[in-house]
């Protein structure tokens, strides 16, 4: 069975799944990686607190709250 993974809208807020040094805490989504496939899309993320810019896959991101535009 194959589960449709939900697209992230920008603005959306986000955890990270299993985070490595310096990926804890509530990260922002910029917006999904041109080019990146359909099966699992690359995202930017930019850290709440800090600025910080990361790019990660979407099977590593935890959803916890939806912007509606």
């Amino acid at each position: 069975m194959r589960v449709r993974l939900r697209v992230l809208t920008p603005g959306t807020r986000v955890r990270i799944r299993r985070p490595g040094p310096g990926e804890r805490g509530l990260w922002l989504v910029d917006g999904r990686l041109v080019g990146s496939g359909s099966d699992d899309p690359a995202y930017d993320l930019r850290h709440a607190r800090s600025g910080r810019a990361r790019i990660l896959r979407r099977s590593r991101l935890c959803l916890t709250r939806i912007t509606r535009r």
